[in-house]
Formats: C-alpha cells, structure tokens, sequence
C-alpha cells in the first residue's frame, strides 16, 4: 500500500481520501479551494519565523502549497495550477494584482506546463496571495512537490474539428481526484499527466509520466463508448523517454481510467515491488526509470495486482467530479472597428495567429506572449479582452502563450487591434521566432546559464533574417537554462540547453545543441549534436537555417532533411562555432547574454530534489 504516512501537515485531518467536490457551477473554479488550508499555511510561515519549525521540515511543507525558494534568498517562486491551462478574465485581473503589489520583478510568466508563476515573492506575503488566488478559484496546492503536478490539456479542446471528444472534463474529474488525495502526498517524485482530445496529440502525452489520448469504441449493439488510450513511462531531461501504451482502451464509464491511474500510482509509491530503489536517488526516482526497469508488461502486472484491492471498488462520482461551467461566444453586441483604423500587419498576424473552430463563424487566437511573459497592464488589458471578444474565458497553451476561443470571425481586425495597444500584438505564434524558454539561472537555483536572455537574443536575430521562407518559419525554437528540459528542448527542431565550457580558469557559456525534435503529431527527441559557446548560438542557428534552405528538396521539412542529410553532417559545419580565444582577447565570450560580469556556473540544490 503507499505510504500515506507521510502526508504533510495540512493533511491531517482525519479524511479517508480527496474531499468531496460540488458541482463548479461559477466560471473557472475548478479546483476546490479550502480556506483553513490557507489558515494552516500562514500559521506555518509564522512558525516558521520564529524558529518553532524546522527548514527542511518547513520547505516540504511549503513546497506542496506551490511556494518554491529561488536562486536568490529569502524570495519566493509561487506556481499557480490552471488545469488543461484554463483562466477567466477575474483570475487576469487577480494576478494583475499579484504581479504589481507583490513581485518585485513586475511580471508573470506562463510556464510550458500552462501554470503561472510569480517571482521575488516575499514569504510573508505568500498566504495573502493565496487568498487573493482562491477568492477567484484558484489554488497552488500541490503545483510543487512530490505529487501529481498541474494536468495539462489541448488549449483547443472543445473547438478543434479533428478531436474524438472533448477531453476537458475528463481531465477535471482526474485533477480534482488527485488533487489532495492521500494516496499521492509523499511519492517518490513528482508525476506529470497530460490529456489529448485526438491522435495528433499537440500536448505531446508521449513525454509525460501518465497520458491519455482520447478514443472511441463500437460496441457489438453499434453504439460509441468513449474511452483513453492511456500511455506510461514517458519523461525528458537527462534520460529522455517515450512513454509505452500500457492500455490501449479504457472506458471512461465510472471513472475506470482514473482507477487505473491510481493503481499506477500505488505501483510507483511502493518502488515497483521487491525493487525499492526510487526513493534511494532522487535523481532516478520517476515513473519512466522503474517502467524501463521492470518492462512494461511486469508493469502492467503489477497494476492489475493493485487493482485487486478493494479499493479499486469504490465508486467514483463522475458527473460530479466532472461538473464545469460551459464555455461559449461573448454574450451581446459584437465588438466593431469603430473609427479607429487597425494596425498595419493584420493579415499577417490573422495568418499565424487564427484558426477556425469546428463551430461556425468562431475563431481560435493565440495571444503571442513573448518568453510566456505578462505585466500586470497587459495582465488587466487581457482581462478586458476576455470579456468583450471570447467570454470572459481563455487557455494557456505548451508554447506559452494564451489562446482565446469563441471569437467571432467579424471581431478579428478590432482583436487585434486592442491586442496591439496592449503591446501584444505580435505575429509568429508557433513559428521560429516565438522561442519558448524556462526562467533559467535569473531565478531558478539548478539553471546554468540565462535561457530567457538567450532567448530574446536568438528571437531577434531571426527577426532580422526577414524569414519569408514557411518550411523555415515552422522551425520550433525551445531554450533550457540547464539539462532539466523545462522548455522542453528535446521537442524542438532546433533545441537548447545551458551548459558550461572550462578553459583553464575560466568558464564561457555554453549551450547543448540538439536538432530534429517535433511536438507535432508523433513526438520525435531531437539527437544532441555539439555544444556551442552562447555568444556565437545565433551565428551557428543561421548557417544551420542556410544549409537546411540551400541543401533541402523542394518542399522538405526540416526533419525529413535532417533524416537525409544527417544530423552528425552538421558537425564540421558548426566547428567555426567553437572555438574561443583566451579571456583577454574575447572578453564577451566569458559574459552570458544578458550579463555584464565573467561567467561563472553556480547551481544550488533544486527544491523538489529535497530527500526526506
């Protein structure tokens, strides 16, 4: 049985498993909120203060309630859980609020899991932003620690034409399932889950340590039964692995799939039977090591020993669990362009920007967020867009930006319009120059280098190509600030990573390059090929643009190229790249981008590799 008896403190109260939840009848309160968990968390910090509980008793603690220590000290990191990456235009202005009264570094930062997090916290502050968030819906509970972290979801769930079903709900019902349950408190490591409405699987569920990909089933009476194909095991950074179907169909009647959830994670709470090694090195303790140990057939096996127990027989309320408030086109009077004239780059940002919804006459728009980043002006200017174009409601997506749906074809010039007085009115969502980054060692204590300097570097060096070449323009570009692959390098054409070069004394930084990932439809890692001082990252990504544009077919796509002309090929062609003179002859080699001091690695303990 796992190891309920570690739960953190504020699990303490007597209950048997995750508290009940009432239907969720008010827009975007999709995770029950709990007033005296708030209560019990000031407490702590108080305590905390005075010295009457100890730091590392304190830090997992604090960690499960989704506040996480930075780099620097004595600041916060608050994580706040949007599940399938949905928000409200109250919750805009909520972390409107957040980000100018309580961050000192003036922003919000959507993140490739569809949270957002805020940085340079005061922990004092911390319970009073937990109440700010809960009062519109929203918690950070358990969005740190070794527990079943934010569920990720297509941002187009609901309005894509190619979907088998809407997944949203079914994702409701599992994170409102997992989320305080006893039987995931204390895991060995954290467990990432994702749901995909059909085969092209944009939220890429081959990666995550537990997928579902929805289909559906004929019946021999000739009637549909909707159902996951459910997949385990997957997983980036230093081991990247794809996840194995471990069962192909599963029906979502009374909740069967989340049964089957929790049986897995019973399996990994308890180390895989005899084995018992995850707990012996966090660095090895995820789902994907103990799946590839045992082999997913022994897996498999013990799931279905697990659910045996009676457990595995109490009924699930699904319609329940499931219960949201519909999402559904603005109510009232279409906004017009009225006499103020549209911007100029309209068509363009409508071609890279917009896609239809299977419903008539409403669009999908990707709100370009560049780096996932959002002041609190642009934060209430969203607000106010959310209720005048898309109902009040919009989704964070992987790539970090925001998608707003069910807007009107006849609003799209207006759209944009107010979208470029709030300073967001780019263009390129998706393409090569909206390059996604982790916060990297501006604040995270494990990053090696600057991914977001990196980043905006990189984004403006391909602006200033003047790329009007598609099959270039659909190059992805994601930056790590380390191998930990929270920007998900690994599933870029053109992906990075910090790292660190020594030349005697000195350090240049440095980044891993890896060519030939894809998010799109079947996930594809890309291969590592050298490792590039940061400086000259822009120069060797435009003679790898070159080579890919003079040497292709006519009409192959970058990894078709790849698989012909070989990634390794690219190595003498890169070699220029490398080389860096001495420190008095190349100063701006030691410096990171963004710097003005010697490079130098300094990496801290990452707060959810704290051992027990």
């Amino acid at each position: 049985m796992p190891r309920q008896a570690h739960d953190q403190p504020s699990n303490r109260r007597g209950d048997s498993g995750p508290p009940k939840v009432p239907p969720q009848l008010k827009p975007g309160h999709v995770l029950p909120v709990l007033a005296e968990e708030i209560d019990r968390f000031e407490e702590q910090v108080q305590k905390f203060r005075r010295e009457e509980v100890p730091a590392t008793e304190f830090r997992l603690f604090r960690l499960q309630h989704g506040v996480y220590g930075q780099r620097q000290p004595n600041v916060q990191m608050i994580r706040v859980k949007l599940p399938f990456g949905g928000v409200t235009a109250d919750q805009m202005e909520a972390m409107a609020t957040i980000t100018a009264e309580y961050s000192k570094l003036g922003r919000g930062h959507i993140t490739t899991r569809q949270n957002v997090q805020f940085y340079f916290v005061n922990l004092d502050d911390s319970p009073g932003i937990l109440r700010l968030l809960g009062r519109v819906g929203l918690t950070t509970r358990e969005a740190c620690a070794h527990t079943v972290r934010n569920v990720t979801g297509c941002a187009y769930a609901g309005v894509c034409p190619d979907e088998v079903f809407d997944a949203t709900p079914y994702l409701v019902a599992y994170a409102r399932n997992m989320l305080r349950n006893p039987i995931c408190q204390r895991l060995p490591r954290k467990w990432k889950t994702a749901f995909a409405g059909c085969g092209t699987d944009c939220v890429s569920t081959a990666m995550h340590d537990l997928g579902f990909i929805a289909k559906v089933r004929r019946n021999g009476d000739g009637s549909d039964q909707k159902g996951f194909q459910i997949v385990v095991g997957g997983g980036l950074s230093t081991f990247p692995r794809q996840a194995d179907v471990i069962y192909d169909f599963v029906p979502v009647d009374g909740g069967e799939y989340i049964t089957r959830a929790e049986a897995m994670l019973r399996v990994f709470d308890r180390e895989g039977g005899l084995t018992g090694f995850l707990r012996k090195n966090l660095n090895k303790a995820r789902v994907k090591f103990l799946v590839h140990k045992l082999g997913i057939d022994e897996f498999r096996r013990q799931v279905e020993e697990e659910l045996k127990g009676d457990w595995a027989r109490e009924p699930k309320d699904l319609s329940t669990l499931m219960a949201l408030a519909p999402e559904g086109p603005t109510v009232g009077e279409i906004p017009t362009d009225g006499q103020r004239p549209i911007p100029a780059g309209f068509q363009r940002w409508r071609a890279t920007n917009v896609r239809r919804q299977r419903q008539e006459g409403c669009c999908a728009v990707t709100v370009t967020v560049p780096l996932g980043n959002i002041t609190a002006d642009q934060f209430r200017g969203l607000a106010r867009i959310m209720r005048s174009y898309s109902g009040g409601n919009g989704r964070t997506n992987q790539n970090q930006n925001l998608v707003l749906r069910w807007v009107p074809e006849q609003a799209l010039a207006p759209l944009y319009r107010d979208l470029v007085d709030s300073g967001l009115g780019d263009s390129e969502a998706g393409l090569i120059a909206d390059v996604a980054s982790c916060p990297g060692s501006d604040s995270c204590s494990l990053a090696i280098t600057s991914s977001p300097a990196m980043a905006r570097a990189l984004s403006q060096a391909v602006r200033e190509m003047n790329i009007d070449d598609p099959l270039i323009e659909s190059i992805s570009i994601k930056i790590s600030g380390c191998p930990n692959a929270c920007s998900q390098h690994h599933l870029a054409g053109i992906g990075l990573h910090g790292a660190a070069i020594r030349l005697g004394r000195r350090e240049v930084p440095s980044y891993d390059l890896f060519l030939g990932g894809s998010a799109n439809g079947v996930i594809r890692y890309g291969q590592r090929l050298t490792r590039i001082p940061a400086k000259r990252v822009p120069q060797a990504v435009a003679r790898i643009l070159e080579v890919y544009r003079r040497e292709r077919h006519d009409g192959e796509p970058f990894n078709d190229f790849l698989d012909r002309f070989g990634v390794k090929s690219f190595g003498p062609l890169l070699a220029e790249f490398k080389e860096v003179g001495p420190v008095r002859q190349e100063i701006e080699s030691y410096i990171d981008w963004g710097s003005t001091v010697l490079f130098q690695v300094m990496r801290g303990e990452g707060e959810c590799a704290v051992g027990e």
